[in-house]
């Protein structure tokens, strides 16, 4: 329990520290883009590179985790949908979004720090391959049905064509899908992952825990709890109680697949929403407060639910 303690304090000390320092406001907007942008844009695509690229691809992947997971998440995505539509009365667009709030993870700037303290390398393959999965199916789907809402309304959603090569667009210029692709393709090229390269993505991959956790923790300082609080519990609920849970259940006793992966996929299923819902919301003009007390209420909560599933895989594991 205390070594696990051990992995998990410094993760979220350092959270704290970015809340802390955005609270004084000691780091401006700018300053803080510029950080989320070298997360973003360099850091983790370097570290998914040189996974993919020293990996196997065709030992690696495990379609039967990949579907699980994001079926679990699939389905918890309609029926949030349909709690939302039926129980709450919103319009398509607002569930969606409360649909994405109970599903979309925040597997970049959390789960992939967490994860990483606590399995090391072993970790990566699993993270790596449920983390690219995400964005292209839950955040693409979440636009479909609001655009579709807005176009029906006739208050500016996009057609249906312009949607898609939007969607497509975006999916395909998203750096952590370029890192993947880039990493794969350089791994099935067979060439030598030279000492320069190899050094290059090393040093660009330290930064990806340090950096990922301060700037999570200074957003944070942007979000408040407000709008209809109950709605925003049966949301955070859903998140990381309801989604890990059936995932726990499918990955240990349904599907095939290594324990250390199995218990990633729980600890990646039980991340707090991620700041793209909150982000959506906002363009949209939609779900907007409510959104922003799931992304911290759910934050706070997995202080707790994510340190106790790291303390218990980290003691159970065979080592």
């Amino acid at each position: 329990m205390f070594g696990s303690l051990e992995i998990v304090i410094p993760v979220f000390a350092v959270i704290l520290s970015g809340y802390a320092v955005g609270k004084k406001q000691w780091v401006s907007p700018s300053a803080l883009k510029g950080l989320s942008f070298f997360v973003y844009y360099l850091a983790i695509p370097a570290l998914l590179f040189r996974t993919m690229a020293q990996g196997n691809l065709s030992a690696d992947i495990n379609f039967s985790l990949i579907i699980t997971f994001y079926s679990v998440s699939l389905t918890i995505f309609i029926c949030s949908a349909f709690l939302g539509r039926f129980l709450y009365g919103h319009g398509l667009k607002e569930a969606a979004v409360m649909a994405m709030g109970a599903t979309y993870g925040n597997l970049l700037l959390l789960g992939f720090p967490l994860v990483y303290s606590a399995f090391g390398d072993e970790g990566m393959v699993p993270l790596t391959m449920l983390i690219a999965f995400q964005a292209p199916i839950l955040m693409a789907l979440t636009s479909m049905l609001t655009e579709y809402d807005l176009s029906r309304e006739g208050d500016g959603g996009q057609g249906v064509k312009a949607i898609i090569l939007s969607l497509a667009k975006a999916i395909w210029s998203n750096p952590i899908i370029l890192g993947l692709i880039a990493g794969g393709l350089f791994q099935l090229s067979n060439l030598e992952f030279i000492s320069v390269l190899d050094r290059f993505t090393s040093i660009l991959s330290g930064a990806v825990v340090p950096c990922a956790l301060f700037s999570l923790g200074v957003s944070l300082t942007e979000f408040k709890l407000a709008g209809d609080l109950k709605q925003s519990f049966l949301i955070v609920v859903l998140k990381t109680i309801i989604y890990p849970s059936i995932v726990a259940f499918l990955v240990f006793n349904v599907i095939d697949v290594p324990p250390l992966w199995a218990a990633v996929a729980v600890i990646l299923a039980a991340q707090p929403t991620g700041v793209n819902v909150f982000i959506l919301a906002q363009q949209y003009g939609v779900f907007t407060a409510r959104a922003a007390s799931v992304v911290l209420s759910s934050t706070i909560l997995s202080v707790v639910t994510v340190t106790l599933l790291i303390a218990y895989y980290v003691n159970v594991l065979p080592k």
